[in-house]
This record gives C-alpha cells, structure tokens and sequence, in this order.
C-alpha cells in the first residue's frame, strides 16, 4: 500500500509540475529574451496577452539546457502564467523596488570573491547570456508577485499525524523469513513421451511450431575491405609512403634528466661554484631539501621538456656532467643528464607490410565512389544485382532463407548479414522485383540487396520440428510436475510440518533472511518471494516464483517486527514531505483550474502553427 500511495503522491507531483510549472523562475528563467518572431500575440488570457516572442524564447532556453518539452505542455504553461499574472493584476498587487533588489541580490550568480553582490558581474552575466537587464528584472518582479499568490493559497498545510505514522510503519516493517528452492532435483527425472503422447502435444501446439515468413535475399556489399588488394600495391609505392611517414617511424632520442631549480641567478651561480665534482650534485639536492620526485624530471623527448632552455641545454649535454643554465630558462636551474636512450628509426622492412595493407585500403576507400555510381548506372538500366556482380570485381550473396528475426529455417542465426536490423527491416517491407535503395553499414560500406523470392509461412510437420517439440514438451512437464511438488509441500507447511524437514527431504538448505524491508529482495531470493513475504502475517506462507523458472520458492514468515514511531526520523519528515507536496499541488491544480475557467482563453492557431508545425493547439 505505501509503495501504492508513494507513486501516487509522485505523479501527482509530477502531474502538478507538468501542468503548473508555474512558481517558475527557478525552472524556466528569465521569460524576457525575445528571439526572431516580432511582437505577435500567441494566446490571450482574460486581459494578459502570450507572445510569440515569449514562446521562442522559453522554449529556445529549454533547448539550450537539454530540458524535454512538448509544445502543449510549453504553451500550457504560458496560458497558467497569463492567468496569474491576470489575477494578480486585478487585485492591484505589486513588488517594492527593495524587494526585488533584495531578490536579485541575493542570488549567488550575482555574488564576488567577497560573497557580496557584485554589479559588475550581475551586467557581465546578463550581457554574456543577451538578456536585457530591463526585461529580467521586469521578470523577477512578475514571478516574486506570482509567488505572493501561489505560496498563500498552499500556505499552512500539514497531514495527519496518524497517516504519516501508519505509511512510516508500514514503510519500516521488518521480516525475518526462512524459504526453500524446490527445483527440478525435487522430482522425479521426466522420461521422454511416447509417440501418441508428442503428436498429441503437437496437434494442440500447432501455431508454436508454424514456420514464419522466409525471404530469399541477394546482397551486393561495396565494402573497402573487400575491394583492398594488397598484392597490387608495388614496392615503389611502399618505399614512396615510408619517405612521405618517416618521422612517424622515427622514435626520438631521450634523456634523464635531474634539475635543482633556484629562485634567483645569483643563488644558482653560488651553488655551482660549490659543485667540484658529479657527485656533489645529489649532496647540493639533499641540502636543498629536493625531493627524489622533484629532483628526476624523468625520461623525456626534447618536445617533451616544458622550459626551451632546459631542453636545449640537456640534448646538448654530454651525460653526467653538471651545468647550470641561466639564460632565457624560467628557473635558473643546475641540471644533470643521468641516462641517454638512443632514437631509432623503424626500417622499411619491418614496416612494410603494414604499409601495404594501409596503401591498399586507401586505394580500394577511393575506388568507392566510382563503383558506387557504376551499380546504380547498371541498376538504372535494368540489370540484376547478380549480372552486376559479374562485371565488376563484387561478389554476389544469396541468402536462401531468412526470417524477419534474423533466423534460418532450422532456427540458427543467418551469420554475417550486413547492417542486419536495417537490413531486415527493409527487406520485409520491399517485394519481389523492387529496386530498394543502397544501406550505409558502417562509416563506408553500402549494401545493394534485392529480396529474390517471398517463401510463405506454412504449418510445420512433426517430422520436421520433432526436437523443438520434445524439448517444449519436456520443459512444459517438468514446470508442471515442479509446481505440483512445491503444492504438495506447500500444503505440509501449512499444516504445521517444519520447513528443515522438508528442506532435507528434496536436499535442499534453508536461506533465512532476517530484517527484510520492502521493495529490497536480498541476495539469492527472487523479486516475488520478497514481495510475497510481506503478503500475510507471522506465520503466512507462500509458493512463490522464483528468478530461475521453472523452479518454485517456499517461504515462511517467521518474525514480523513493527517499528517505533519517531517524528523526527529521516523516514517520517520524507514521508510528510510528500504527502504535503502531493496535497499542496492538488490544490494548486484546482487553483488554477478556476483561474482558467473564470477568463476567456483565445489561441492563435496560426502562429502556434508557424512555432511548432502543429495546426491547431489542444
């Protein structure tokens, strides 16, 4: 009941919020942002009008943020604003000048590094999002009036306390149940059915085993894979393409290098004056407190040093040699190179064959457009698919038989079929002798296909799907005789028999689960048996469904354990939260009902027409 009455509460919440997604600055923004449709009037409420303008430019911010919205749902919302705004006209109310400043600033966007308002930033913010500052501030007027009414008329509501106790109670039941898995080791092994008994079970069956629709397919794929032929490729043209790539082939020199970085030139000068042979390097570093981390700079191309001096001076070096590098570097630094790995350039051989297939593919992606257009040359002319493939270096397939789903007559999934859904879908939606048009599969491949010949559904013989029929039979029984076992054992547990007695007569163990809540099934029990333990009291018990068809759970409630009522618990305040949200947008909603039905509401067709394609608004 409470999960019944939480999705209640949740789609009135979300019914109000579709229909009255009025107290609505903080959901759709500043309205004023006219965009591209003049200043016509959309629809009118009583004596407020709906522009065009206003439509596009809510509607163009609910694209910019991703928001989904119909164009019923928008322009119900602007018909509610009218009706607001009208209401709120005819009874003189009003925004001070203070407290729409106040408003605006105490909105965070607006605010500096000094947590205060900054107006500045406030004229950047609007300037950057093209809103005119007239227009927004004109709209937090509107929309803090708009709340004066919305906020007073759901004002002061509250729920029962002995509602939201009963829901929390009900929420926070606690059950301690003990089940058991009856499966298909509970009974006896199923024999196979005479002969007399599987035409029977077939005769009764017939419409399961029907063959469906098959099509005969022929396919022409134009795929650049296919069409590469590596052994064209001449050596030339490989030795060209390794010149044309070679710095890709090329890995770069790299060194370790160690750096101590001072803050000052001078302070560098006098440290490696100080510095008489390699090894007072790491002295100077550990009496400078650098860091290993900071101290080795790692094993890097020149490109890949971050300072230009650095690593101009380090590729220069001889290793392990000690040198400082003042000039232009954005440390003054004293520097070592530790180790040096030779660069090296891959040879021709080793890439070669790469480069064969790569030149190839390229050769065959550029043949594409070209053969393309021959096909449909020769398709414009009559030619079949097939007569096409002997003219060109495309080889034809023929598919004997496919089902709508992909399927072989012999139930094997047709392997390798091209861009198959869509393949399929126009397939089944083309006829014998109609020209369809090429599929794209993948980023280049188009596939040519013809449907050759429409094969009707028809009844099967047993002869023919015997297997299928065994199989179905068998399972079928052995559910059956499954769900009989877990009856008959079902009924003993009723009758008072312990639920480890009957665990030990199928050898099955007992799961007990202690502090079941619901809406959560633990660990090795299935969705259903959790609910169903919450379907009687202490003492129910139940043959539940389990998560492994055709296998059966029986399950005892053994404890149920009623919660204490706090008001202050997280659980409760949620539960009256919503409920108070639930009641406030129901009264909202009729609010708004008598709102609209109390003003005369015009459309104007046409415009709504011209913004959404629509013809007329519902």
């Amino acid at each position: 009941m409470l999960e019944s009455l939480r999705q209640g509460a949740n789609s009135w919440v979300a019914k109000g919020l579709l229909i009255l997604l009025v107290i609505s600055f903080a959901i759709w923004g500043v309205s004023g942002q006219f965009a591209g449709y003049g200043a016509g009037t959309l629809a009118s409420v009583g004596d407020e009008e709906v522009t065009v303008a206003d439509y596009a430019s809510v509607q163009d911010r609910l694209e910019r943020s991703g928001r989904q919205v119909s164009p019923e749902q928008l322009l119900n919302q602007l018909l509610l604003d009218a009706a607001v705004d009208d209401e709120a006209r005819s009874r003189n109310l009003g925004m001070s000048e203070d407290r729409v400043a106040a408003e605006i600033a105490d909105d965070p966007n607006f605010r500096g590094a000094d947590g205060q308002f900054d107006r500045e930033q406030f004229q950047s913010l609007l300037q950057n999002s093209g809103i005119d500052r007239d227009d927004y501030v004109r709209d937090i007027r509107q929309n803090l009036v708009r709340n004066q009414i919305t906020s007073s008329i759901a004002a002061g509501i509250d729920v029962p306390r002995p509602l939201v106790e009963a829901l929390y109670q009900f929420q926070n039941e606690e059950r301690a149940v003990s089940s058991i898995v009856v499966d298909q080791s509970a009974i006896e092994p199923v024999a196979p059915p005479d002969d007399a008994a599987l035409q029977a079970y077939f005769d009764a069956n017939t419409e399961r085993f029907r063959a469906p629709e098959y099509r005969k397919l022929g396919l022409l794929v134009l795929d650049p894979a296919s069409l590469a032929d590596p052994a064209s490729v001449t050596d030339a043209e490989i030795a060209a393409e390794y010149e044309r790539r070679k710095p890709s082939f090329t890995r770069p020199e790299r060194r370790r290098i160690e750096q101590i970085r001072f803050d000052a030139r001078e302070a560098a000068e006098q440290a490696m004056a100080s510095i008489r042979a390699p090894e007072d390097f790491a002295s100077l570093a550990a009496t400078r407190n650098v860091a290993p981390a900071d101290l080795d700079q790692g094993l890097k191309t020149q490109a890949e040093i971050l300072d230009p001096a650095i690593a101009e001076a380090a590729f220069a070096a001889t290793p392990n040699t000690v040198f400082p590098v003042l000039d232009n570097a954005i440390e003054p630094s004293i520097i070592r190179v530790t180790e040096v790995e030779p660069g090296a350039v891959s040879p021709l051989a080793e890439v070669a064959p790469r480069l064969r297939e790569e030149l190839a593919g390229r050769l065959a992606r550029e043949r594409i457009t070209e053969i393309y257009d021959k096909v449909e040359d020769e398709r414009a002319g009559g030619s079949t698919l097939e007569e096409i493939s002997k003219t060109m270096p495309l080889p034809f397939r023929v598919i004997e038989a496919v089902a709508k789903d992909g399927a072989a007559p012999d139930g094997s999934a047709v392997p390798d079929l091209p861009a198959k859904d869509q393949l399929l879908t126009e397939a089944y939606e083309s006829d014998v002798g109609v020209e369809n048009n090429p599929i794209r599969s993948g980023s280049e491949a188009f596939v040519f296909h013809e449907v050759l010949e429409i094969i009707p559904e028809r009844e099967r013989s047993l002869v023919e799907v015997r297997d299928q029929a065994l199989a179905a039979w068998t399972a079928e029984e052995t559910e059956k005789r499954i769900n009989e076992r877990a009856e008959a054992l079902l009924a003993r547990l009723r009758s008072g028999e312990p639920i480890e007695a009957l665990a030990a007569e199928i050898g099955k163990p007992v799961q007990v689960v202690e502090n079941l809540k619901r809406g959560a099934a633990p660990a090795g029990m299935s969705a259903n048996a959790a609910a169903q333990a919450f379907a009687g009291p202490e003492g129910y018990v139940v043959n539940a469904e389990s998560d492994t068809p055709p296998a059966r759970v029986l399950l005892r409630v053994d404890r149920v354990t009623a919660p204490a009522y706090f008001a202050e618990a997280a659980d409760a305040r949620a539960i009256k939260e919503q409920l108070v949200g639930a009641l406030r947008n129901d009264i909202l909603q009729s609010y708004y009902r008598q709102l609209l039905q109390a003003r005369e509401t015009r459309i104007n067709n046409a415009a709504y027409a011209q913004l959404t394609g629509n013809n007329q608004a519902q």
